[in-house]
C-alpha cells in the first residue's frame, strides 16, 4: 500500500531517472515505487521500495512478529578501487568507519549500544561492493538507526585509532594465511591476468598501508578521508530496514536519519571487460599443498558476464547439474570411476 502522504509533482526534476509507477511525497523528499512486490502466499510481512532525494534506495520490511530489528547498508565501492599505492584501502575504511562520528564522537558508542540492546554488528568488503549491517532489539531500532547512518555522514576517522586499525587489517591478513580457502583464493589472484583488477591485493596488511605508504610520503589517513570523501555516494548505496514497527514509521526513520548522505553522482563501477586469463593460461594445472589435510579439486572454467542475466540465474542452474549427486549425474559417474570422494 502506498503511504497517505503523496503526490505526484515532479517539476523541481529533484529525482532523476525516474520508474514508470512512482508516487512522490508531499514534501518531495522521496518517492515511492507504486508496484506491487511479489512475495510468498506464507509471507505476512509488509514490504516498501523508497528512493531519497539524494538517490539512495531502501527497501522497507514491516514484521509485526519480528523480536528484532534488522538494517543493512551496501556500497558499490570495494577493492577494486584501491589506489595502485595504497592496496587494501577499501577494506581499512570499512574497519576505520566505525571508530566515532561528529554527532556521537565516542569510539565505542555504536558497538555498546548495540550490546546493551541484544544486538550485534559486523561489515566485509567485497570486490566491487562494501557491506555494512546490524541488528538489534526491535524496541531499539530508531536509536540504532540514528548511529548507524552517521558512518555515511560524518565519520571522524579518529586519528587516534588508525594504527590501532591498521594492526587489526594486519591481524586479520596474518590469519588468513592459515586458512586454505582463501590460500587457494590468492592463488587464483596471483594466476590472473594482471591487467584485472582481481589481481590487486585486496585485504591489506602493515607493509601496503604503512611501511610503503611512509617511505613514498604518504599519509595513509589523510589519503583514505580524500577516497571516502570521492567515492561514498548516496546514488551508490541501498538500504535495507527491517522492524517491527508499522511501515509508515520506518519509512520516516529512513528519510529523516539517511536524508544527509551526500549524493556526489559517483559513476557506478563499468564492468570489466578486461579477460581474467590470458588465453595461454586455460590449459594451466596447479598444484597447491594445503596448510590441513584437506584434498580438494578446483576447476575454473571462464564464462560471459552474467550481470545483465541475473534474474534468470544461470550460473545456478549450471552449479547444481555439476554439483549434484543423484544417479546419473556427473558426481555420480566421478564416484564410480573412483575420481572423486566425498565426505558427508
Amino acid at each position: 500500500m502506498a503511504p497517505h502522504i503523496i503526490a505526484s509533482d515532479n517539476s523541481d526534476g529533484i529525482f532523476n531517472e525516474l520508474p514508470q509507477d512512482f508516487i512522490i511525497s508531499k514534501d518531495k523528499s522521496y518517492i515511492v515505487f507504486n508496484k506491487e512486490i511479489e512475495k510468498s502466499s506464507n509471507d505476512d510481512r509488509s514490504y516498501r521500495i523508497i528512493r531519497l532525494s539524494n538517490e539512495l534506495e531502501a527497501l522497507i520490511i514491516h514484521d509485526a512478529e519480528a523480536d528484532k530489528a534488522a538494517a543493512s547498508l551496501d556500497v558499490n565501492i570495494g577493492s577494486y578501487h584501491d589506489p595502485d599505492n595504497l592496496l587494501g584501502l577499501a577494506h581499512y575504511c570499512e574497519h576505520l568507519l566505525f571508530m566515532g562520528t561528529e554527532k556521537y564522537p565516542k569510539e565505542n558508542d555504536y558497538s555498546e549500544f548495540l550490546n546493551k540492546h541484544n544486538g550485534s554488528y559486523n561489515a566485509y568488503t567485497y570486490t566491487e561492493n562494501t557491506n555494512y549491517h546490524f541488528e538489534v532489539g526491535h524496541e531499539h531500532l530508531e536509536p540504532a538507526l540514528d548511529r548507524f547512518a552517521q558512518f555515511f555522514i560524518s565519520p571522524l576517522f579518529n586519528a587516534d585509532c588508525t594504527d590501532r586499525e591498521l594492526k587489526a587489517v594486519d591481524s586479520e591478513y596474518k590469519g588468513y594465511l592459515q586458512n586454505d580457502d582463501w590460500r587457494l583464493y590468492q592463488l587464483q589472484k596471483f594466476n590472473s591476468n594482471p591487467e584485472h583488477p582481481l589481481s590487486k591485493f585486496s585485504v591489506g596488511n602493515l607493509e601496503t598501508l604503512k611501511e610503503l605508504p611512509t617511505k613514498e610520503g604518504i599519509d595513509t589517513r589523510d589519503e583514505l578521508i580524500k577516497w571516502y570523501e570521492k567515492y561514498y555516494s548516496a546514488n551508490l548505496m541501498k538500504l535495507c530496514v527491517l522492524g517491527s514497527d508499522p511501515l509508515e514509521q520506518l519509512t520516516e526513520w529512513v528519510v529523516e536519519k539517511f536524508s544527509d548522505i551526500k549524493n556526489k553522482n559517483v559513476a557506478p563501477l563499468i564492468p570489466v571487460e578486461i579477460p581474467l586469463r590470458k588465453d595461454v593460461e586455460l590449459s594451466k594445472q596447479i598444484l597447491a599443498k594445503p596448510v590441513k589435510d584437506n584434498h580438494t579439486l578446483a576447476v575454473y572454467i571462464p564464462i560471459p558476464s552474467l550481470r545483465e542475466n541475473y534474474k534468470t540465474k544461470a550460473a545456478y542452474y549450471a552449479a547444481h547439474l555439476i554439483g549434484h549427486e543423484g544417479t546419473g549425474s556427473i558426481c555420480s559417474l566421478l564416484k564410480k570411476k573412483g575420481i572423486v570422494f566425498l565426505k558427508l
